[in-house]
């Protein structure tokens, strides 16, 4: 009765040691080793690069992909799905004469686009900026748009907000 309890025992031991190195195998952690290459964010593309070998057999397990030579992509959120990285957002004062203030609380570090849409729907004004988590206040000016109703877009990391604006 002992030794079958004892191999019970060694067996559960072996089972779990095994999960735990299995588990571990899953975890991707991706890094670049090379002599040279850099990054670059061109019209909201972020382009990342290294100059090394060029890739000569893919392996992968369906879970893990390895290659030889180039980094890959971040494929995971670096926040959990369905989280809004805006917090909250202002438009101030509207009805503008001049400028306006577009006033944003980040939650994280994120690339933010504003646009801004005439009543022809024509975009005539843009701007792409990265910015770290916390508030921060841009100022629109508007002294040259034509008296009217505009459209301004903000665009947080994908999430896309609209808002009125007033021009007088």
């Amino acid at each position: 009765m002992k030794t079958i309890v004892r191999s019970c025992i060694y067996a559960l031991v072996l089972l779990l040691c095994t999960c735990l190195s299995t588990s571990a195998q899953v975890v991707l952690q991706r890094q670049v080793v090379a002599n040279n290459g850099g990054s670059a964010i061109v019209q909201n593309i972020q382009i990342q690069y290294t100059v090394g070998e060029p890739i000569i057999l893919p392996v992968t397990n369906g879970k893990v992909l390895l290659t030889q030579g180039f980094q890959q992509p971040e494929e995971f959120p670096k926040r959990a799905p369905g989280v809004n990285p805006l917090k909250s957002y202002m438009l101030f004062p509207n009805p503008a004469v001049t400028s306006t203030k577009i006033q944003f609380e980040l939650l994280t570090g994120v690339s933010v686009t504003i646009e801004v849409i005439n009543p022809a729907g024509q975009n005539i004004y843009h701007r792409f900026m990265e910015l770290n988590a916390g508030k921060s206040t841009v100022v629109l000016p508007v002294d040259h748009f034509a008296s009217g109703i505009y459209t301004v877009m903000l665009n947080v990391g994908g999430n896309v907000f609209f808002e009125k604006l007033i021009v007088q």
